[in-house]
């Protein structure tokens, strides 16, 4: 039987194994061949809710894992997943040491982070081995903010791995209005040999995870046949709103979807 897990944690569910992820074939790719042979400095592009963050997540968590499975999904139990539950918790130093982890992993939440935190990171010696992979989570900012300066030759010279997170966006105006654009310098980009961007489901492969989540979850669709399209259509096959309507489904007794709640629900965009 199926449990009925609260309105939050739906809301703040991350992937456990790379079956799990809809979409995004490229960017898993990456995380495997990275599993299997070891990392480099890559940047993950895509637009809001269509899945980078979870992908990334997940390939971090894998990463530091100690008892990976032979599919290359974290385990989920040991000390370092237990750590990074979600992927942007820091795991490092002597917490990082104590688990057996390979890698060592530090989140950067570049909307937030201050001029004398990455300064630190510069001075402290945390980033001098290519065992330690530094996220920088939603890179853009960096330049907006007028911090992108201290961090290029930061990259060139450091031998950790960098990996980081761009929103992609359309273009409002101009000779290429309609265009998607990362808002990124060109010498942040030629910071990362991999360049990848996310992907959407095909609506066949997103109709079978939705009705995996349902049972999962124990929420019922109603009208499937009619509800799942109309679903795919009005969330333009993002998962991050598909989770949005799951999230606000589990706050009612009943725990259903019927196609009238997915015509009236709330979907604003930043694209």
């Amino acid at each position: 039987m199926s449990w009925s897990p609260s309105p939050s944690w739906i809301q703040r569910w991350f992937p456990e194994r790379w079956k799990e992820i809809a979409g995004n074939a490229a960017m898993i790719q990456v995380w495997l061949n990275f599993l299997a042979n070891g990392p480099c400095n890559a940047l993950f592009t895509g637009p809001n809710r269509s899945g980078k963050t979870r992908t990334i997540s997940l390939g971090i968590r894998a990463m530091v894992c100690t008892s990976r499975t032979p599919t290359f999904d974290p385990c989920g139990q040991c000390a370092s997943c237990k750590a990074v539950p979600e992927g942007r918790a820091p795991h490092n130093g002597i917490f990082a040491a104590l688990s057996g982890s390979e890698y060592s992993f530090h989140p950067i939440d570049c909307e937030n982070v201050t001029v004398e935190e990455l300064e630190a990171l510069q001075y402290d010696g945390a980033l001098d081995s290519d065992k330690v992979i530094v996220y920088l989570d939603e890179v853009g900012a960096l330049r907006r903010r007028r911090l992108e300066g201290k961090l290029l030759k930061l990259i060139d010279e450091a031998p950790a791995i960098w990996i980081a997170s761009a929103i992609t966006l359309r273009r409002t105006q101009g000779k290429r209005k309609g265009e998607w654009t990362e808002r990124l310098s060109k010498e942040m980009r030629a910071r990362f040999p991999i360049k990848v961007g996310t992907a959407l489901p095909h609506p066949d492969d997103l109709y079978q995870w939705i009705v995996a989540r349902t049972q999962e979850w124990n929420i019922t669709i109603l009208e499937e046949e009619v509800t799942v399209p109309a679903m795919i259509e009005r969330t333009t096959r993002r998962v991050g709103y598909l989770i949005h309507m799951f999230t606000a489904a589990a706050t009612t007794i009943e725990r259903t979807i019927s196609s009238e709640d997915v015509a009236r629900f709330n979907l604003d965009s930043a694209d």
